[in-house]
């Protein structure tokens, strides 16, 4: 009787160890989680000036509008800012869909993965409510 081959087991294969739940279509997803977030953006600022324009034609007369007096003293805060993320989020968005990911190196660190779209967003941002501060009179 041979024992070499009783005594024999058989291991499992590699591809069966690095077999994991994938998700099915990632860079659909990824593109379609990107215009989701354009898309509600986009309706988010719709939704935004349709109520100040409701509320500059119909609501009260411009004395006592509660949103015209914050709009003349603010407009700068009240919709440059909120502008300004969003202008910010679609120049990484485009630049994400077009590109593919986005990697770049900046004062000695590489930013690479997430840290990437949020690095050149704060940047972005930042930059659009500098030119905003730049270009906007100072009121004494």
């Amino acid at each position: 009787m041979n024992d070499e081959n009783a005594h024999t087991v058989l291991e499992p294969t590699a591809e069966t160890h690095q077999k994991h739940m994938a998700i099915p279509s990632d860079p659909g997803l990824r593109r379609l989680v990107t215009w989701v977030g354009v898309a509600g953006t986009g309706l988010l600022g719709i939704y935004f000036f349709g109520f100040m324009i409701y509320q500059t034609i119909w609501g009260e007369p411009d004395p006592s509008n509660w949103l015209a007096k914050l709009t003349k003293i603010h407009y700068a805060a009240l919709v440059g800012t909120p502008m300004s993320a969003v202008t910010a989020f679609c120049i990484v968005s485009l630049l994400k869909v077009t590109s593919g990911p986005i990697e770049f190196e900046a004062f000695g660190f590489r930013f690479r993965g997430a840290s990437g779209p949020i690095v050149l967003w704060v940047f972005c941002f930042l930059s659009v409510v500098f030119a905003f501060h730049l270009l906007w009179p100072s009121v004494a």
